[in-house]
């Protein structure tokens, strides 16, 4: 397997493929356990590579976990949680030129034969940055990953009331590609439980950007990729199990506040500021039209929740 190049399109190495494998973690000690163990069990299945673990200032254990019970991973213990780009450039930092880097949620489990059919993906195509497998949840049923950049539309929609009380859901379909057969080809993004890219194309771009602490990184990342004619591969030949926000929804709040944030960043960024700010403006009376609901049902938490969302959601808007 080869997957050196530096350009798209630009021919592979023929050197055997050198792959660290990143995980980010934080305070999910026993799925990370399990993930690391995969992790292992994949590797073995190619021969060998390197396992770095980036810890965002976990308390539950998990530092003393990989120290105790994987002592070949290579541990990098942030007294403070960088957030998930952040500690995913601190692993691409620690790949080999002209390498693969596979990043890895801690709470998702590569099945047997999953590394080698995305490297063998990414091998095929010097024009492909970056693969990323099908992905389940642990019981089997698929959670899909694959997307479309999103239009203004689109992120007037997602995570609203608008679609998940399915009043807009179905104009949701393309941007989810639920207009698509379940087969391997190219996409604009994939959600990044999972993903292989080539080292060399991901450092030339700077990896994940800063600007995005926690979601929303990745539509970031293989929009950059595209502009410079990089292309996102889905290889359904792969799978991995994944438990799905186990990190973030330790603190339902925070996660929100990250979520939105990143997503208003992210249309100003490519769509404008004025378009963000109309998008938070958007969001905010959505909110607060579930707020209302919520108080009229004497839901006394949704009510909380809600009413912190809009307050987060009008600060600062002018």
């Amino acid at each position: 397997m080869a997957v050196a190049s530096t350009e798209p399109g630009s021919p592979a190495s023929d050197a055997p493929v050198d792959i660290t494998i990143g995980v980010v973690s934080y305070n999910v000690r026993p799925l990370l356990e399990r993930c690391l163990h995969s992790a292992e069990a994949s590797l073995a299945e190619i021969g060998g590579g390197t396992l770095v673990v980036i810890d965002n200032a976990s308390h539950d254990g998990s530092v003393d976990l990989v120290r105790e019970r994987f002592p070949n991973v290579h541990l990098i213990a942030s007294t403070e949680n960088l957030g998930f780009g952040a500690g995913c450039n601190l692993a691409l930092a620690q790949a080999s030129v002209g390498g693969a880097i596979l990043w890895l949620n801690p709470d998702a489990e590569l099945m047997p034969g999953a590394l080698p059919a995305l490297l063998a993906a990414l091998d095929a195509d010097p024009s492909v940055a970056l693969v990323g497998p099908l992905v389940t949840y642990p019981d089997g049923r698929p959670q899909p990953t694959r997307r479309r950049f999103p239009t203004r539309r689109d992120l007037a929609i997602e995570g609203t009331p608008l679609e998940w009380r399915g009043v807009a859901r179905s104009l949701l379909n393309r941007y989810y590609c639920l207009d698509r057969s379940e087969e391997a080809g190219p996409v604009d993004w994939l959600s990044g439980a999972c993903l292989l890219g080539r080292v060399d194309a991901l450092r030339r771009l700077g990896g994940f950007s800063a600007n995005f602490f926690m979601y929303f990184e990745e539509v970031d990342l293989a929009k950059r990729l595209a502009a410079y004619g990089w292309t996102i591969w889905y290889e359904p030949g792969a799978r991995v199990a994944h438990h799905h926000s186990q990190s973030a929804d330790q603190n339902i709040a925070a996660k929100e506040r990250h979520y939105y944030g990143s997503k208003y960043r992210y249309a100003s960024r490519y769509f404008g500021r004025t378009a963000a700010k109309a998008l938070r403006l958007w969001s905010a009376g959505l909110f607060a039209a579930e707020l209302a609901v919520q108080r009229a049902r004497g839901d006394a938490m949704l009510v909380r929740r809600y009413d912190a969302l809009v307050r987060w959601h009008l600060r600062d808007v002018a």
